[in-house]
This record gives C-alpha cells, sequence and structure tokens, in this order.
C-alpha cells in the first residue's frame, strides 16, 4: 500500500518558529508525533487514521524540516511547544499519538495539561527506564542499523520497502543527523528517559491506550508495561510480529487499534 491520498504541506507559528506540519483526512483533529527516525513524510499509517479523522503530522523542532528554537533542550520543553502549537491552532479535544520519542512528548503533554486531550495514545514510548532490560542505544549505531532492527522483517515490510528503498539511509548525515543530535541533546543523559517520569504518570487523567510490538528490538515491552500500571485506567495492547515502528511496520493493524478505542 502505498500512502497516496490527498494532503497539504503547511506551516504553523509558534511562538519564533515556524512548524512544518502535513494535514490530511476529515473529522475530529488526531496529532500525531514521530520518533527518533524522525519525519519520513504521509505516511499509510496517517493514511489509515485519516479516514476518521483530521490528522496533523508535524516534524518536531530540531529535526531537519522544524528549526529548534535554543530553548528546546529537554522532552518536557518539546510537549510545552506542542501544547503551544494546539492553542495557536485552536484545537481542543485532540486524539494525541506518540510513537517513540514521540510518545514520551505526549506522555509529557497529558502530565503538563490534559484538557485538550480527548485520548492518549503511546506506541512504543520511551521515557521510562526499564527494570530488568535495556534500552537499545541508538546514538552509536549507524542509521540502517537503527532504522532495520526497528522492523520485525526489515525489508519485507511494505512501508519500508516504499519509503526506504527509493531514498536510501545514509549511515551517517543526512536530515536524519540533525534528529539525532537534537535527541542527544534533549535525552542522551539521564540515557532515553527521565526519573522523575513514572511518578507523574498518575497525574494523567485521560482515556490512554499502550500499544507496543512484541518484537520491540529498540524499546523493551517491559516499558509498556511500566506505562500501563503508572498510568491510571490505562490499557496495554500488543502487536505480534512487529518491531518498535508499529506505524511503519504494522500501520493498517495499529490504525486499526486506534479506530476501536477512539470510537469506544
Amino acid at each position: 500500500m502505498t500512502a497516496t491520498s490527498s494532503f497539504s504541506t503547511e506551516t504553523v507559528p509558534v511562538g519564533q518558529t515556524q512548524l512544518y506540519v502535513l494535514k490530511g483526512g476529515g473529522g475530529r483533529p488526531c496529532l500525531v508525533l514521530h520518533g527518533i527516525e524522525g519525519h519520513e513524510g504521509w505516511l499509510t499509517f496517517h493514511e489509515q487514521l485519516a479516514d476518521s479523522a483530521t490528522v496533523y503530522a508535524p516534524s518536531h523542532p530540531g529535526y531537519g524540516r522544524t528549526q529548534a528554537p535554543e530553548w528546546i533542550t529537554s522532552v518536557p520543553h518539546q510537549a510545552v511547544f506542542y501544547h503551544w502549537f494546539l492553542q495557536e491552532a485552536g484545537l481542543g479535544q485532540v486524539d494525541l499519538v506518540g510513537v517513540g520519542l514521540g510518545g514520551w512528548i505526549a506522555a509529557e503533554m497529558a502530565i503538563m495539561d490534559s484538557s485538550r486531550l480527548r485520548h492518549l495514545v503511546l506506541v512504543d514510548a520511551a521515557g521510562i527506564r526499564p527494570e530488568r532490560s535495556e534500552i537499545l542505544d541508538v546514538f552509536i549505531l549507524p542509521w540502517r542499523q537503527v532504522i532495520e532492527r526497528g522492523f520485525r522483517h526489515g525489508q519485507r515490510s511494505p512501508e519500508y520497502a516504499r519509503i526506504y528503498e527509493n531514498a536510501p539511509i545514509q549511515e551517517f548525515g543526512g536530515i536524519r543527523e540533525a534528529g539525532r543530535t537534537m535527541s542527544m541533546r534533549m535525552c542522551f543523559k539521564p540515557f532515553m528517559h527521565d526519573p522523575s517520569l513514572p511518578g507523574m504518570l498518575a497525574k494523567i487523567r485521560v482515556a490512554t491506550l499502550v500499544v507496543w510490538g512484541e518484537n520491540d528490538e529498540l524499546v523493551p515491552i517491559e516499558c509498556g508495561e511500566l506505562y500501563q500500571r503508572a498510568i491510571p485506567g490505562a490499557t496495554l495492547r500488543t502487536i505480534a510480529d512487529c518491531g518498535h515502528l508499529a506505524h511503519l511496520d504494522q500501520p493498517q493493524r495499529l490504525a486499526a487499534l486506534l479506530h476501536d478505542f477512539f470510537s469506544s
């Protein structure tokens, strides 16, 4: 499947920053926050969600398409920025979806203020330190290894072929290197987690779905269990035969879970 439906490219002023956003579909607003892989364009996952929602898919400040203001130096700062975006865009009662690092940003947003959120979905989210396992050190691996290990079967995935075979992955450098640099700026130490996050998650008061690929090699499923236990009323669902990049690896199955959750 290819992501070919109608969508627009917009820049939305947020303070002094011009946020790069892809927008498509129609219906209730759904904000989708990408992970450390960066902004990969209009995805099959976005297309699936856009069947019943207006999907907003921004590129985070510092990830190649949106310039990072100097004041953004942490994941909570990104969360403040996206609350500011919701305010400037006039969006309320948003379905918020975060993948990987974007899931960490989404969790911080829900902790800060859930009044604009209708649902919260955390997909293979970073941010919590596992107790029995480890998060893969994505900062020392070449990009091809990071991306390939994010899939269960790598090049056998239709979305992998659509995105990466026509634009080969640079081992180092390119647009993804800006994202790696920004990620290191925000979450190198402590590595890919916030020690205070688990204790703050109990503040969240919005319907929450935690989704994990059963074969996630980047952020272990133990982290999903910790998120589910920490957020009041949260539900954990897993996707079989799926890696860390669930929105790329199993976009239809992930979208189907979200459709059911959003309509419940």
